[in-house]
This record gives structure tokens, sequence and C-alpha cells, in this order.
């Protein structure tokens, strides 16, 4: 509680210059609440950090950029400038430079988001190979997904069964140990591989997703490679088998190939018409709404 002074009351009464400091004193401690709700810098955050990151990206349905944020169209920027300095220190140049002096924003014009999927390896020894149970101790990887892809590497002899440069699906207990299956499927279902030997020397699961690193480039110059943020990767399909069925022209005799012609009435496609008639277009997308892209700075 705070009293007035002698010089601030007159015949026992408050002053004008009592109540004004008063205000002032509210106001003050007003701004200093509000000072530290906004955090350093004016930018907004809660008790567990900024409410929106720097570097944060989000989908934005507006076709104007919204005050503290760029649309990830791209462009050039200052690597120094009082607006951006913060961005760059956050994304550097992931995503390409034009220069020494700036940095490029993400460019996500026509394409869809993919998360960060990079895994580091994890070694082991054959004291970490127990054959009883058929798995291998792991404790701390970030496979941490059952039916991730991994090979192995090995600087002795692997554990039998298991062969180099040939993939396979890990199983996750939660505890470090993991299995092992030679398929998605069969890790799904924990038919694991039985591990009949511990092998020698230091070997190495390495985390695998076919074509994954070599299939992504720089998103721009002086951008990012392989697996890292900021890589682009172009569209591909999952490989898979058709079963085409038709009749052969001219007969029922004759060696292979036999030549088809119709079936239904129709030219030969990899649909029917139960499922519908198949999709096709310059592209292999899902079905998709547009947005921009904005990014935090």
């Amino acid at each position: 509680m705070v009293y007035p002074t002698d010089e601030e009351t007159f015949d026992g009464r408050v002053t004008p210059e009592f109540i004004r400091q008063g205000h002032l004193n509210s106001i003050q401690g007003l701004l200093k609440r509000i000072q530290d709700f906004l955090g350093y810098g004016g930018r907004i955050h809660d008790s567990k950090g900024l409410v929106t990151p720097v570097g944060a990206i989000l989908p934005f349905g507006g076709i104007v950029e919204p005050d503290g944020f760029l649309f990830c169209d791209g462009k050039s920027y200052s690597r120094t400038h009082g607006d951006t300095a913060a961005l760059f220190a956050v994304i550097g140049t992931s995503y390409g430079a034009s220069g020494a002096f700036s940095f490029n924003v993400p460019d996500a014009r026509g394409l869809f988001l993919r998360g960060y999927s990079k895994v580091l390896s994890k070694s082991f020894v054959p004291g970490d190979v127990d054959t009883g149970i058929d798995q291998i101790s792991l404790p701390d990887n970030d496979f941490n997904r059952t039916g991730f892809p991994v090979r192995f590497t090995t600087s002795g002899t692997l554990p039998a069964p298991f062969i180099i440069n040939k993939t396979y699906y890990i199983t996750e207990y939660g505890t470090g140990l993991n299995g092992f299956a030679t398929t998605r499927a069969n890790a799904l279902a924990f038919n694991l591989i039985n591990i009949t030997t511990t092998g020698a020397g230091t070997s190495t699961v390495v985390p695998y997703v076919e074509e994954e690193k070599d299939s992504r480039l720089k998103s721009t110059f002086g951008g990012n490679s392989g697996e890292d943020i900021g890589t682009y990767q172009g569209d591909t399909m999952l490989r898979h088998t058709h079963v085409l069925r038709g009749y052969q022209s001219g007969g029922s005799g004759g060696t292979w190939p036999h030549v088809y012609s119709t079936w239904g009435g129709g030219p030969l496609e990899t649909d029917n018409a139960v499922r519908g008639a198949p999709a096709s277009g310059i592209e292999v997308r899902p079905r998709n709404i547009n947005v921009n892209y904005i990014i935090k700075r």
C-alpha cells in the first residue's frame, strides 16, 4: 500500500499529483505485465514458450500475406534485416540462397509437405543378441515404429540368418528390444525371424527407405541435399502388379506371348466396370484443396 506524504496532501486531502502518480504506477505495472507476456522482442508466448515459433509453416486461406508471416513462395530475403534475421537463424539456407547475404523461404507452391523421417543408425555387438527370444537390444534407438525398414552392415559377421544389403522390417517393444521380420506384414504380426547366432564384431542397423535419399534433391540452389529438411522429391508410384484378364485372339493354341484383344467389349485396362473407369492424368495425387502456405518470421 502506498500512502501520501505531507507534500502530497493539503488540509488532510490527497492532492491531484498523488492521484496522477498512482495512475502512473498502475500503468507502469500493467505495461510490465504486458511486456512479460509478450516476451523478448514483442513475441507472444505462454508458459511453455512462443505461441507461434519462428519458422512454423501453416496453411492459410487468404491471398494477402498476414502480418508477421511470409508466403512460402521461394523468395529471397536478407539474413540480417530486422524483419527476417530471426527466421534465418532458424532455417538458415535449408531452402537455398541466391547469395552470401540472403536466404530463401520454402517454395511450397503446388506441393504437399512431408514429415521429416531421418532416423539414426544404431550399432550392437554379439552380447546384445538374444537368440532365445530372437531379439537384439538397441536401447535409445530412433526406429520406434514397428514395420520400419532397415538393413544391416558389419565389421565382422552378422548374426545368422541376416544378410548384408537385404531389407528387413523391425518390431519395437518399447524397452530397447527389437525383433526383425522379412516383410512389413510379418513385423506387424510379430512373426519374427529366428536368430540362430550372435555374430562377431560390431554390426549396425541402418534405416532404409528405398530410393528415399537418392530421390530427394536440393529444392533450389544452395539448399540442403540428401534426406535433410528442405529437400524436394518428385512424384512416384509404389511398385505394384496388376492381373490382366482377357482372351487369346485367333484360337486356343500358340505360344507366349499371347495377343490379347478386348475384354468385356472394350480395350484391356488395369481396372474394370465394377470399380469404375481408370483415373489418369499428368501427376499422381490425392484429392485436395488449394491453400497458401505461410512461414512465421
